[in-house]
């Protein structure tokens, strides 16, 4: 099955084969042109800037094996729709992440076992020399966005008499309620 996405929007491919010394600093910014089409494949309002300072570094996995660290920071202003109020409304985006990358011929991989259930510290597979930075930053901006939007302040109305922020949970279930009205009948 191929993984590979033909079109990508956000791509900062980073040649880790020649990785020189321990690390590499890198900062990504996307053009406006690339926040358009981001904004079209995360069906966003708006995407008005995203960025990123990414780290890129020879390491070791768990195992001791020879791994690619990626750790990123990342920065964007997206304008969302509201799904209590339906109106539009800005907000910031900033999320850390770090994913580890060992060469794929290199990873074990257990006789029937199911990609689903390797341990969620494994490192990713690396096909080839290069890590795509963009790609996993835009990926991690889609992780990082609240799939319910709410803007800050809007509240959902119950119908009734309920006040705002009134706590309109019903009570409890308690066995003894209908023994504590009995009571007051004697």
């Amino acid at each position: 099955m191929d993984h590979t996405v033909s079109n990508i929007e956000f791509s900062r491919p980073v040649d880790v084969s020649e990785l020189t010394g321990q690390s590499r600093a890198i900062s990504v910014r996307a053009t406006h042109a690339e926040c358009e089409a981001l904004c079209r494949r995360f069906e966003l309002e708006e995407l008005r800037a995203l960025s990123a300072r990414v780290r890129v570094t020879r390491a070791h996995d768990g195992e001791g094996a020879p791994a690619i660290r990626v750790q990123a920071a990342l920065h964007a202003e997206v304008v969302r729709i509201c799904v209590v109020t339906l109106e539009p409304f800005a907000h910031q985006v900033d999320e850390e992440f770090t994913i580890l990358f060992r060469p794929a011929a290199d990873l074990p991989r257990p006789a029937g076992v199911a990609d689903e259930t390797m341990s969620g510290d494994s490192p990713e597979p690396l096909d080839g020399p290069e890590i795509d930075v963009g790609e996993l930053v835009a990926q991690h901006l889609l992780l990082a966005l609240d799939p319910h939007p709410r803007r800050p302040g809007a509240a959902v109305e119950l119908g009734g008499e309920a006040a705002p922020g009134a706590d309109t949970a019903p009570p409890p279930y308690n066995p003894f309620a209908k023994l504590g009205q009995l009571k007051h009948k004697m």
